[in-house]
């Protein structure tokens, strides 16, 4: 089994430290929740671990940028393409079985002709994660992957995430989710520093 090492990271936004000499080692298995009070660097390591942020000091062995796919915290969906439109989209050959799947994985079959402005804001972020998934990638990074889904559709798609056999590290704040995880780490900062 692969292991994403981080050693001794250090980034700061202008003056603010926001990572100091952090370390963690997680198994490229499962699925690992970061759980911790907004603001305490989550989003921001899982910016670095992406490589949209450059550290001043310290690495990350084990997994390159380019097999990694991120969901952000905004939905970031396109106005202008439907639900299943933004399927198609990220599948390699567009096939509609394919796209059908990932509809009933996401729960949006009943949606799948409408445009982002028709969808609630709990809709809008199962499409924003479905399209995550279906692109695909050797390691998800999940920003808040559930803000918004209720707590017994949140169950039922993260089991479904579980059976897919991609490792993902989900940052979050529902106990539940934390929970359904293979592994919790809990965070605190910042700067960034485990808890437990």
């Amino acid at each position: 089994m692969s292991v994403l090492c981080i050693n001794n990271l250090t980034f700061s936004y202008a003056d603010k430290p926001i990572l100091e000499q952090f370390n963690l080692t997680v198994p490229l298995d499962g699925l690992t929740a970061l759980s911790g009070p907004s603001g305490c660097g989550k989003t921001t390591l899982l910016r670095l671990l992406a490589g949209l942020e450059t550290p001043s000091h310290g690495t990350i062995t084990g997994i390159s940028p380019e097999q990694i796919t991120i969901l952000f915290q905004e939905d970031r969906l396109l106005p202008w393409r439907t639900v299943r439109e933004h399927i198609l989209d990220v599948l390699p050959h567009g096939h509609q079985e394919e796209a059908d799947r990932w509809l009933s994985f996401a729960e949006l079959e009943d949606s799948a002709d409408l445009y982002p402005a028709e969808l609630s804001g709990g809709m809008a972020r199962r499409l924003a994660l479905t399209r995550c998934c279906a692109y695909g990638g050797d390691l998800l990074l999940l920003d808040e992957p559930f803000a918004g889904v209720d707590a017994e559709r949140r169950a039922r798609i993260l089991e479904r995430l579980n059976r897919q056999g991609v490792p993902a590290l989900l940052a979050t704040h529902e106990p539940d989710v934390v929970e359904a995880c293979q592994r919790q780490i809990i965070l605190d900062g910042s700067p960034l520093t485990i808890v437990s």
